[in-house]
């Protein structure tokens, strides 16, 4: 309910609803000397595959000289999901082919797990449009380098690929092109040489002995260039996250919700302090990070931003042991620092992340995250964890821990195969996604800034003599903060000129006071990541403040704000100091004292 529907007979003289107009009043300003993140409600495409049946080759796949079709064989996984494909003993082409359904785009990526089965025979994938317009590439199934062509009508088509060693002999072979295509038919060739002279639809003839025969799993076919995979039976996969978005210097950030049926619920405006992201690479895993018994697959999926820069961390094969990544940096103090990033399972679906005693810098301390529900398994020490839920099964981690002294730190992230432990037996094949990796003094995650940079803090202020002109009035609020139990400002009155710092009406996170007069406290601190309703009201002999409905505390020396009140500073204090750390959803200024009752109703 809107402030004035609250008090028809006594309505503000301004209100700001920052949560459904999206938008400042024009005699606002907004400032932050740099670039920021924010979910500004947009989505954008996060993960498809267009092949149906995509691990289950029957007659959704057409096939052509294909003998056999045997389930049930070892996957990359260690699991039952492969399929041996075995060639018909005949002079013809041996293959499978679908048409992908809905494609669009121009960034097209065909991933096949495959491995030799019976025979000397080799895998070769392709993408065809028309006749002579294709793209194609063989893959020698022992490691080496592809090699691509072309059709002689899509000769100035862009294509690559690549083949990369996964579980039980299998090896991840992707077909990629950057050149839009319609109607592309898909398709898996067996071949008996790795140099083929293709006809028009991309075949290649030979005779098959009946036996030879290659194995397959975990096909996808992806109109955003990810390779990661997504099982599908009779639909195809396609799914829309929410997107993290860059505004300039200086551009406010309304923000939104990303998670479940409210994704996309306006938060109002985000108002935070300054911050460095300590980690030098976050978004890059193959720079200045260190992997142990463990691998990185670069770009294998789309990011929470939309794009293709999330890296896939890979356990190896080595049994009872950690599978993890680190890297070292400079902390400048002690006391609570948060770490925190975005992942997602792509076959792991825990994932620790531990505050390594490195130098004695932290006491090895950990925190073990379930990625299929954001609960936090075991921890240890006195570390804090939680998860948020961000869209098509990313979560936001964070986890926090006290730095001990100064200097050299060293952070790790490990996969992990339950909730109690981050030991387990590898299988070169499952791993977790990984992007957006941050590390920052304090005891809370602040929006997330790339690796290396500083945030710069944000002032909102308005400036209207008129709002203030008769010494008395009122002030309400609706906000969040992300960690509530730091002295943080909601709302301050100030003048132009002959300022203090706290010489007018003050709303902190505590309570009220007036040209730093009182001392009214509102039972304490609020609670973290939760919206409150605040109210003050101040005349002569009186100053009184009412939260989330609650009993009025009043202060009765109070006196009135200072003639000359023209400013008001919203989210932060008039100096920049101690910033709201949280959204602000709603203001209402009143010309006028309230009422107790008033103050109360406005609040609950």
């Amino acid at each position: 309910m809107a402030y004035s529907e609250n008090f028809p007979a006594q309505r503000p003289i301004f209100s700001l609803d920052a949560s459904n107009a999206g938008r400042l009043d024009p005699r606002m300003t907004f400032t932050r000397a740099s670039t920021a993140n924010v979910w500004d409600g947009s989505k954008h495409l996060s993960s498809d595959n267009l092949l149906l049946q995509s691990s289950t080759f029957n007659a959704t796949w057409t096939g052509g000289a294909i003998a056999e079709r045997n389930s049930g064989q070892t996957d990359p996984s260690g699991g039952t999901d492969g399929f041996e494909i075995v060639e018909a003993a005949t002079n013809d082409f041996h293959r499978l082919s679908q048409t992908g359904t809905g494609l669009g785009g121009s960034n097209y990526a065909f991933t096949v797990y495959a491995k030799q089965n019976s025979g000397t025979r080799y895998l070769m994938l392709s993408l065809l449009s028309n006749i002579n317009e294709y793209v194609a590439a063989v893959f020698d199934l022992a490691g080496g380098t592809p090699t691509t062509l072309n059709g002689s009508s899509a000769s100035s088509w862009v294509k690559s690929a690549t083949q990369t060693a996964s579980g039980n002999g299998y090896y991840k072979c992707t077909l990629k092109l950057t050149d839009a295509i319609a109607n592309a038919t898909a398709t898996i060739h067996l071949l008996d040489t790795t140099s083929p002279s293709l006809d028009g639809y991309s075949r290649y003839g030979y005779t098959g002995d009946g036996t030879s025969s290659i194995d397959i799993a975990f096909t996808s076919l992806t109109t955003t260039g990810a390779t990661d995979y997504n099982a599908t039976t009779t639909q195809i996969h396609r799914e829309y996250a929410p997107t993290l978005v860059s505004k300039a210097n200086n551009v406010g950030r309304f923000d939104h919700t990303t998670d479940g049926q409210s994704a996309g619920t306006s938060l109002g405006i985000l108002i935070e302090g300054q911050s460095s992201n300590l980690i030098a690479s976050s978004e890059d895993l193959t720079t200045t990070w260190i992997t142990s018994r463990s691998s990185v697959l670069a770009n294998a999926a789309i990011a929470p931003s939309g794009e293709l820069t999330a890296d896939a961390l890979i356990d190896d094969g080595t049994a009872a042991n950690n599978h993890n990544i680190r890297q070292e940096f400079t902390i400048s103090s002690t006391g609570d620092h948060t770490a925190s990033l975005y992942a997602k399972p792509v076959g792991r679906d825990y994932l620790t992340v531990f505050f390594s005693n490195y130098g004695g810098k932290f006491s090895d301390e950990y925190a073990i995250i379930n990625l299929t529900n954001g609960s936090v398994g075991t921890t240890s020490g006195t570390i804090s964890a939680s998860a948020e839920e961000v869209g098509n099964g990313w979560y936001r981690i964070q986890a926090t821990a006290s730095a001990n002294s100064t200097g050299t730190a060293r952070l790790t992230l490990l996969t992990a195969a339950s909730s109690s432990s981050y030991t387990h037996d590898g299988d070169s094949y499952s791993g977790v996604l990984i992007w957006g990796v941050q590390f920052e003094a304090g005891a809370f995650a602040s929006s997330y800034h790339s690796g290396g940079t500083t945030r710069a803090a944000e002032s909102l202020s308005m400036t209207d003599s008129s709002l203030f002109d008769n010494g008395s009035g009122a002030l309400a609020a609706e906000y969040d903060m992300f960690a509530a139990n730091e002295t943080s400002y909601v709302l301050q009155t100030a003048r132009s000129s002959g300022a203090t710092n706290n010489d007018g009406v003050t709303v902190y996170n505590e309570g009220l006071f007036v040209n730093g007069a009182g001392s009214n406290t509102v039972v304490g601190n609020t609670t973290s990541n939760v919206f409150h309703k605040v109210a003050a009201s101040w005349e002569a002999g009186s100053q009184k403040i009412s939260r989330d409905g609650g009993a009025v505390a009043e202060d009765t020396t109070t006196v009135v704000p200072q003639s000359g009140t023209d400013k008001l500073f919203i989210g932060v204090r008039q100096d920049g100091g101690e910033p709201l750390n949280g959204h602000i959803k709603r203001v209402a200024i009143f010309n006028q004292p309230l009422s107790s009752t008033n103050l109360q109703a406005l609040t609950s």
